[in-house]
Parts: structure tokens; sequence; C-alpha cells
């Protein structure tokens, strides 16, 4: 069902008006068109679909819903801060992450013998079906950051260009890097077989790209072809495999080795125990999930 194919572009107040007429409660109809002119109708209805009645349809339109009894505005609104404030943990976490792979990076192909401050100006390191795409989306990158008084981009050095790359050229780099032994370089730093990282990376790119474009995180369904660590499977839930949660386990695992000092998993807990009424369950989280000795570290 499209919820979204009843979208009135009329009036905030006629926005709110068919909201309950569809059963919501909205005891604060100022506070609520509040809400809807600074986030939108579109945007706050990816978030009330948690409080549709699937099991009865409405009858003033075909197609169209009712909401469950009891459903608020209120609550739309809870949900939506939370998903707002796990992007925002997320959004750290993966900006440490891909600093401490970038870092990674430049410092294996500068020891690499054949490497150096200028080993992605060489070729035969890298697959060439991918180099010279790689190669020229790092200086377009490059150029768009440093503007006019960029230093010649043929002498920039490793670690400049690492600066301005993004974690989804990151992925592609990592993943055109030729040598296997400079990719396992790489990946060991994390205890993470290569093939492994690889998959990580992509899938943390993508889980990036949802954080930085506000979409929604909490519930959202992913690509179910993550690779997980053997270390980690056991905190994993493998019957929820296209969820957040088993995502959430691997960048706690990456944040304990980059910053254990943050307490990410601490912070997790905190928030989720902050926000009772989401239903984690739909986030992937198994019943027995803070019994495990992974999250009480």
């Amino acid at each position: 069902m499209n919820y979204l194919s009843h979208f009135p572009a009329g009036l905030i107040s006629e926005q709110l008006n068919r909201l309950e007429r569809l059963g919501m409660i909205i005891p604060d109809r100022e506070h609520a068109a509040h809400c809807l002119r600074h986030i939108s109708y579109h945007r706050l209805s990816s978030y009330w679909q948690t409080f549709v009645n699937l099991d009865a349809p409405c009858d003033d339109a075909p197609g169209d819903f009712i909401f469950n009894a009891g459903a608020a505005f209120s609550d739309v609104i809870r949900l939506y801060d939370f998903d707002h404030s796990l992007r925002l943990l997320l959004t750290d976490a993966l900006s440490r992450i891909e600093i401490s792979g970038r870092s990674q990076w430049v410092d294996q192909l500068i020891n690499y013998p054949d490497g150096g401050s200028l080993a992605h100006f060489k070729p035969a390191l890298f697959d060439s079906r991918q180099y010279r795409q790689n190669l020229d989306e790092l200086e377009r990158s490059y150029r768009k950051i440093a503007g006019t008084q960029a230093p010649d981009w043929t002498t920039a050095p490793l670690w400049e260009v690492a600066d301005v790359m993004s974690f989804g050229q990151l992925s592609k780099w990592y993943n055109s890097i030729a040598l296997r032994s400079i990719r396992s370089g790489i990946s060991s730093h994390y205890a993470i077989n290569h093939k492994i990282f690889s998959s990580l990376l992509y899938n943390m790119t993508l889980l990036r790209n949802t954080c930085a474009h506000h979409n929604l995180l909490w519930n959202r369904s992913f690509n179910a072809g993550l690779k997980i660590p053997k270390s980690l499977l056991r905190y994993c839930n493998g019957d929820a495999k296209d969820r957040l949660y088993n995502r959430l386990v691997i960048i706690a695992y990456f944040m304990d080795i980059i910053q254990p000092s943050a307490r990410w998993k601490t912070e997790l807990a905190r928030l989720l125990e902050s926000h009772p009424t989401v239903p984690i369950v739909r986030m992937g989280f198994p019943d027995n999930w803070r019994e495990m000795e992974f999250w009480k570290g």
C-alpha cells in the first residue's frame, strides 16, 4: 500500500483535518501545524506508517488507511526525534570509521616498497578496470575542496588526497588495490578478513549516505548481502539480515577499536532506553540483545 498516494497539496489545516479523519489524535493543533510546516507532511508520513492499522482499510478512498486506536501526533514526533538522534549517533561513528580507514589506506600504500607518497599515481598498484575512474573522481574532489589555490594535482601526496576522499571513494579505492597483501594490511588492523572488510566498507557507505541525506533510518530495510566477521556472528540476528541491528553490531565493533573512550555502545543503549515505546524488533534487535556480553562492554 502506498501511504503517500493521498498526499494533500492544500493548506496545513486541511492536512491536519485529514489526519484526524483517519483517526489520529491531535490535541495541540498549533504545535502539529508547526511540525508540518517545518518538517512537512510528506516526510512525517514515513513515520506515521508505524501507527497504521493494516487490517482496517479506510472506506473514504480505495487504498487509503486508518490509524490504530489511540495513535497520536505526538507519538509520530517522538519517533521522528528518535530517528534524528539515531542518525546523529551513527553519523559520528561512521565519520570516525571513515577517517580511520583513510588513515590505514594511506599508511599501507606509503610503506609499500613500490608505493610512497604518490602511490595513487601508480596504476600498477591498482585494478586497471577501476583505476582511471577512481583517480578522476578523486581529482574532482581534490580540486573542488582545495579551490583555485590548490597545489598542482600531480604532486598532491596521499595524505592530502585522502582528506578529500569520500566514504564511497575509500570503498572503491580499497577494492581496486591489486595486491592482497596491501588490502590485508589495512583490514588486519581491525582483525577482519580483507573480503569481509570490503563488504563492510560498501555497506557502511550506504548507511552513511542514508544518514547524510536525513532519510528514515530506524526501520529501514537494507541490502541483505552484508558479510559479517565470524567473531561477531553470535551477536548478530540471522533472522533480520536486512535490518539495522546487525549494522549496529559492526559499527560498535569498529568503535571499540577506533574510539573506545567514546563509549558508543553505552550511548546507543541510553538512546534506546530513553525511547521505550520504539518497537526495536522492527530494527532487527533480538530479544536477548541486552544479555549479550558484547553489549555490556
